[in-house]
């Protein structure tokens, strides 16, 4: 009998840690799509260019279908840059990153039509060169970009640049 009191005790004790985790991970997967927030190292843009499908959360080829990218700019002594592909983009010097959970409703008017503004030495240029200390970086970190791609709205900031690699977060948002 004791035995089968220890079983049962026992039995019980593991019920309650399993049950007990998965309502954890139930939490997680219902949480609101703003409030996940994807952090991506990219690959090293010195090896190949890189291109980044926000929807599937995937570095993916040229070839594929893909929303931002960081090329090498053959022109500009093979600067990284920045490069958006088919996607509406605005970009957002006053946001708090963390607090976006829609488009704004002058994104439209914000739009920034001319993607070639945000490679190297133009006006919306995400990674720069200093010449002092002989360093690429991010040019104004605290920007939020918010881009539409087809039915879907994102949030992304980018953290850091080191040596070809790309360090950046992005979310979902509401539209």
């Amino acid at each position: 009998m004791i035995i089968y009191q220890a079983f049962k005790s026992i039995s019980l004790a593991a019920f309650l840690v399993v049950s007990s985790c998965e309502d954890k991970n139930d939490s997680v997967d219902n949480s609101p799509i703003s409030d996940q927030v994807i952090n991506v190292t990219t690959t090293n843009v010195n090896i190949d260019n890189i291109y980044y499908n926000l929807t599937s959360q995937s570095q993916v080829s040229v070839d594929d279908v893909w929303d931002i990218g960081i090329v090498k700019d053959t022109e500009n002594y093979n600067m990284p840059s920045f490069v958006p592909g088919s996607v509406d983009i605005a970009v957002y010097e006053m946001l708090n990153f963390n607090s976006v959970v829609d488009l704004p409703v002058t994104f439209e008017s914000d739009l920034i039509s001319d993607h070639s503004l945000f490679s190297y030495e133009n006006i919306y240029e995400v990674l720069s060169y200093d010449m002092n200390v002989h360093k690429v970086s991010v040019t104004n970190p605290d920007y939020v970009y918010l881009i539409k791609s087809g039915d879907n709205a994102f949030k992304l900031q980018f953290d850091e640049y080191i040596s070809g690699i790309t360090i950046f977060k992005y979310g979902r948002i509401g539209h």
